[in-house]
């Protein structure tokens, strides 16, 4: 049990530092690079997008490791073979999709929810991110008035 805990902290650790880059550079780093309003909050998205995506990556070699090298739990239902099965699984988890295909046994299933608690902060997180970038730079028209 101590070694998914291990485990656990330390990839939220790293997702966490890892998410905090990304959005430091975005209202930081970013801010050199000229582009238009709507063009920052796309190219803003799709880098929150791309780290999403690496750190579900990282979880589904934190499962690999943990089932094939470590041996603290399994997985039961369909079979994950290869890199791309993990995946599938830790991105069903990280967004809390939860389609029950694939379910984690043993000391796997820490790992499993952490996986998912993070995942839903971590998406939050972006969220709000866009919601605040888009109130500083989105352009609103104004509406017309009905009876004028």
């Amino acid at each position: 049990m101590f070694l998914s805990i291990l485990l656990a902290v330390s990839v939220v650790l790293v997702t966490a530092l890892t998410h905090l880059g990304a959005l430091r550079w975005c209202s930081g780093g970013m801010a050199a690079i000229p582009l238009t309003p709507h063009t920052r909050v796309l190219a803003v998205t799709v880098l929150l997008f791309a780290v999403h995506l690496a750190e579900i990556a990282l979880y589904a070699g934190v499962y690999a490791l943990a089932k094939n090298a470590l041996s603290i739990g399994d997985f039961a239902g369909a079979s994950l073979s290869g890199a791309l099965d993990f995946f599938y699984y830790s991105a069903v988890t990280y967004t809390s999709l939860g389609i029950g295909d694939i379910f984690p046994t043993g000391h796997m299933r820490f790992l499993t929810g952490v996986e998912a608690l993070n995942g839903l902060l971590l998406i939050a997180w972006s969220s709000s991110f866009l919601f605040a970038l888009m109130n500083r730079q989105w352009e609103w028209q104004p509406c017309i008035r009905p009876g004028r």
